[in-house]
């Protein structure tokens, strides 16, 4: 008997099958992509808004519960007494004796919310601050306030460039009345 040699079965993919199924996987990848890019902005958007959003909500909590418990307002600045609200006039700082009768002044310098020096909380744009007397009527006397009105807007601290998801704005605004006054 002779020796016959193996069949071994040669058959593979032909070009045409390995361009075709190379097509398929680049579409469906360039679809995974598009996907995942598009999760990743939305991500970057939700934190940028989270982030004013909190840091507008960590401004005023932190400066009307001090204003709302304060023995005295010891200054407001030109422009608290004077409207219409929330669209025009209002100071960017005032000056108070809190519970405990120790001066702290709440101040806007450049993008920063500061009490008594201390940043508070960075990326404000703008802050306004309108002062009320017992009538309801804008006071520019510090003596007859007695409530405030603040409106703050404030924006995406990081580096966001202008068409960033990131670069958010928030705008919140409140008004208090003093009790201890």
């Amino acid at each position: 008997m002779a020796d016959r040699p193996a069949v071994v079965n040669e058959r593979g993919f032909t070009l045409a099958e390995l361009l075709v199924a190379s097509a398929v996987l680049g579409i469906i990848m360039l679809g995974v992509f598009t996907v995942q890019r598009q999760g990743i902005a939305a991500y970057l958007m939700g934190t940028g808004r989270v982030e004013v959003q909190q840091n507008a909500r960590a401004a005023l909590e932190t400066m009307l519960n001090e204003v709302r418990l304060a023995q005295a307002i010891t200054a407001i600045p030109a422009g608290c007494g004077t409207g219409p609200v929330p669209t025009g006039g209002g100071g960017t700082s005032i000056s108070i004796n809190d519970q405990n009768g120790v001066a702290q002044q709440y101040q806007l310098l450049g993008s920063d919310l500061q009490r008594n020096g201390t940043t508070l909380v960075g990326g404000v744009q703008t802050l306004r601050i309108w002062c009320y007397d017992a009538t309801s009527t804008l006071t520019a006397t510090a003596a007859n306030v007695r409530t405030v009105h603040v409106l703050i807007t404030t924006r995406t601290e990081s580096g966001a460039t202008a068409t960033d998801g990131r670069n958010q704005h928030a705008v919140m605004e409140t008004r208090v009345r003093l009790r201890n006054l």
